[in-house]
């Protein structure tokens, strides 16, 4: 355990900003620089090559959306991950405090972490413990990935991961039996984005084993009628995420992310919103003092489609509006 102000080489420890199964995570001040940098300590210090799996992993990984590994370093006997901090907070503390998200800010964090698993998988590594608290968002939004700490590398030769390593609510069946897949990182990416329009999970218990049984045993509800202020078409992309059958699930992070997308160039063609009543930037209702002019068309908030004058079911679609 480092303590406030205390000097790691030359780093100054200046809080703690959390600890996981593996190592806790400190924001530090790189003071031959002049910046800040969160450092990461493993709690095993005297297991070298585990302690050097994640930061393997992790430098091959520069992507936009990939919280970057600037070093690894050992002072003191103490071995650490020097890692790009970033000032914001974590998705679960956003949902937590919101409760829910727009539609549109929840699409714009998908797109940005399906883009981050889809370039890792693109280098053979998978994620296995994909989930909100994992996913960090910049004081601009953008949505950053972290804690490849239980990442494999599934080489050519592995059809999966001989695993139940994860945090069961946001594992996929497969995962559970031990077989996951890079399409468990996809399953996980759709409880995060389930969990962003509804605020839950579709199932929780504090025994694993009933989480798994009832993704087998019972139906899962689809995000917008838990949500009405959920489009259909983005539900329908959630519950694909979510398909027990792999065969029937998104066969890739470029699939999965194709489809959020094409949702947004729709959303950015049309001149209203995504979720009737919410602001084009997504972040509240339409006040008063900033009304929708009447030049912009109304769209079914299932499929975004124009809609007819006073017309009570979407002709495209037929949801009722």
């Amino acid at each position: 355990m480092l303590s406030k102000d205390q000097m790691l080489g030359k780093y100054q420890i200046l809080d703690r900003l959390g600890s996981g199964g593996f190592g806790t995570v400190y924001l530090a001040e790189d003071k031959l620089l002049n910046r800040k940098v969160a450092l990461k300590v493993p709690h095993h210090q005297q297991d070298e090559q585990g302690m050097l799996q994640e930061p393997r992993i992790m430098a091959g990984l520069k992507h936009p959306n990939i919280v970057e590994l600037i070093t690894v370093e050992r002072k003191d006997d103490t071995f650490f991950m020097v890692m790009e901090y970033i000032d914001g907070e974590s998705l679960d503390k956003l949902i937590r405090r919101e409760r829910s998200l727009s539609p549109l800010r929840a699409l714009e964090i998908a797109i940005d972490a399906a883009s981050a698993i889809g370039f890792a998988h693109s280098h053979k590594i998978l994620h296995r413990d994909l989930r909100p608290a994992n996913i960090l968002l910049t004081a601009t939004g953008l949505a950053k990935v972290t804690d490849f700490g239980t990442s494999r590398i599934l080489a050519s030769q592995d059809l999966f991961a001989r695993t139940r390593i994860g945090s069961p609510p946001y594992m996929a069946p497969e995962h559970f039996r031990g077989r996951a897949v890079f399409q468990s990182d996809l399953w996980s990416l759709g409880i995060t984005m389930y969990e962003m329009l509804t605020g839950t999970v579709p199932f929780y218990d504090a025994d694993p084993v009933k989480i798994a049984q009832a993704f087998q045993t019972q139906p899962v509800v689809p995000p917008y009628l838990k949500n009405q202020g959920v489009p259909k078409a983005f539900s329908e992309v959630v519950m694909k995420a979510l398909s027990v059958n792999l065969g029937e699930r998104f066969l890739s992070a470029q699939a999965l992310l194709n489809d959020l997308n094409r949702l947004k160039n729709a959303i950015a063609k049309d001149t209203r919103p995504m979720a009737a009543g919410m602001n084009p930037a997504g972040s509240g209702p339409v006040s008063a003092q900033h009304p929708a002019t009447h030049t912009q068309p109304r769209l079914c908030r299932f499929c975004y489609r124009p809609l007819p004058r006073n017309a009570a079911a979407c002709p495209s679609c037929g949801e009722k509006n």
